[in-house]
Formats: C-alpha cells, sequence, structure tokens
C-alpha cells in the first residue's frame, strides 16, 4: 500500500508541476511563475555585467592606447631677414611659438621627430622682388633628401611661397629647410618667414 502511495503522490506532483506551467498566462503572480520571470531577470542582469566588464576594459585599452599617443605640435619664425643665401644655406627659425613635444631645435635649426608618426609639415617664406633672370629655390629636407620645394622665379614685386607636406616620421628622422639654389640677391622677410602648421 505503501507504493502505491508513493506513486500516486508522485504522479499528483507531476500533474501539479503541468497545471502550474499552464496557468502562468491565467495567473502571472502566481509563485511558479514570479520564480520563472526571476530566473530570467537573473540571467539577463548576468548577461548585463558581462556586456558592462567587456565595455569596460575595452574603454581601458582605448584609454591606454591614447595615452601612448602623445601629442607632437610645432610652430617656429624667422626673428632676422636673411639676405642673399647661398645654395646650402640651413635656415634656423628662431623665435619658437610652440614646439609640444620638443621635437623642433631652434639652435639647429632641425625638427626631430620625437615618435613615428604622420606629420603635417608647412613653412612659408615671404622673399623680396628680383629680376628677369632672378631665382631661388627653397627645400624641406627628410634626412638629407628632398621631399619638397617652393620656387620664386622672374617675380618684379614681393612673392610669397609655402608648401604643405605629409610624410611619415620614424623617431629620430630629422627635417628642416634650406636653400637648393640662388642666383640673384633675395631677401627672405624674418617676421614673415615661418615652419610649422
Amino acid at each position: 500500500m505503501m507504493l502505491i502511495f508513493s506513486f500516486f503522490f508522485i504522479f499528483n506532483v507531476d500533474v501539479f508541476a503541468l497545471k502550474t506551467t499552464r496557468s502562468c498566462d491565467e495567473d502571472p503572480s502566481s509563485n511558479v511563475c514570479l520564480l520563472h520571470e526571476l530566473t530570467k531577470e537573473k540571467q539577463e542582469l548576468k548577461s548585463s555585467q558581462l556586456e558592462v566588464q567587456s565595455l569596460k576594459k575595452t574603454v581601458g585599452t582605448l584609454q591606454a592606447q591614447e595615452t601612448n599617443c602623445p601629442t607632437v605640435a610645432f610652430r617656429t619664425q624667422l626673428t632676422h631677414d636673411v639676405a642673399s643665401p647661398s645654395a646650402g644655406f640651413h635656415f634656423v627659425f628662431d623665435d619658437i611659438k610652440l614646439n609640444i613635444g620638443n621635437g623642433y631645435n631652434n639652435h639647429h635649426g632641425t625638427f626631430v621627430a620625437p615618435v613615428s608618426a604622420l606629420y603635417f609639415l608647412s613653412y612659408r617664406f615671404t622673399i623680396t622682388p628680383g629680376t628677369s633672370n632672378s631665382l631661388i629655390r627653397l627645400v624641406m629636407k627628410l634626412n638629407g633628401e628632398i621631399v619638397s620645394h617652393a620656387m620664386s622665379a622672374y617675380e618684379s614685386h614681393y612673392t610669397t611661397a609655402s608648401y604643405t607636406n605629409i610624410n611619415h616620421l620614424n623617431a629620430g628622422d630629422d627635417v628642416w629647410l634650406e636653400v637648393l639654389e640662388n642666383n640673384y640677391s633675395f631677401v627672405i622677410i624674418g617676421n614673415i618667414a615661418n615652419l610649422g602648421p
């Protein structure tokens, strides 16, 4: 008789569980339905916590990359005119307006890249009038190789020569400006000549 009672009891539990599953639609506030909802909410909470952890890790990685990418910027100017510069004359811009990263050396007139990166470099000169046969060419050099040049030729009025250049520089690369060619007594106007963006 005991065996029958146990079988009957197990059967009743199965029927009760079946009835409670069906009754969630009818009675969403029942304990079984609330327990089921609570379990779902716990799973969603756990999923959200994992997503938050993943986002925190991504933010941390981006912040670390930002600190590994220092800002480098400089702008310099001549404080004096340069009269009749000959071929090979190396410009030394002596008035540093901005030098973030300390890449520009105003004693040597060179910019030494503190980090490997893509650099935006520009220069501008205003030159006194020449004659019908006059010519001056200014060049930007990177480790001794010409990467850009500006030219003024046959001008009978003041001329502004400028150039913008974008180059990938490795840490330690040198950039400077020099005269490549000059066949006249041009004067580079100092307070207008600059190097840097």
